[in-house]
């Protein structure tokens, strides 16, 4: 039996269409997390409950780059361009897919340059109102 590989040479991503492999040495470089609960548990003092439940998936995407790096610019031009951003991820070696629609750069990170010993990697902050998975 071998192990599932999760690291960064089997991470398959693509934003706003554009292959993202230059991945900073934040660990782990790329983050994918729900924004909002997918349900709520409304209990009664009566013995009764009911359930709500989220009817869209909102993801928050965060993810780390090289600095100077080209797809950085990419990244950072296809924002610019208006366009709403999507995302799809993917491991390879194992069955892990998501996917992020109609999404916006909420935040990029700050850019730490001129440094003695290091410098910041790009971070780049993504919201989806909507994303699949399995």
């Amino acid at each position: 039996m071998a192990l599932p590989r999760y690291g960064a040479d089997g991470a398959n991503l693509i934003i706003f269409g554009i292959p993202v492999e230059e991945f900073g040495d934040t660990d782990p470089p790329i983050v994918i997390e729900d924004i909002e609960d997918r349900a709520t548990l409304k209990r009664g003092i009566g013995r009764t409950s009911l359930r709500l439940d989220n009817q869209t998936r909102p993801k928050r995407l965060t993810v780390y780059l090289m600095p100077g790096s080209d797809e950085v610019r990419q990244l950072i031009a296809a924002e610019k361009s208006g366009a709403d951003a999507t995302f799809v991820f993917s491991q390879t070696g194992t069955l892990e897919k998501v996917a992020g629609f109609d999404g916006v750069l909420v935040t990029r990170g700050p850019v730490s340059r001129a440094g003695k010993t290091t410098v910041s990697d790009e971070q780049f902050i993504f919201e989806f109102a909507d994303s699949e998975e399995t």
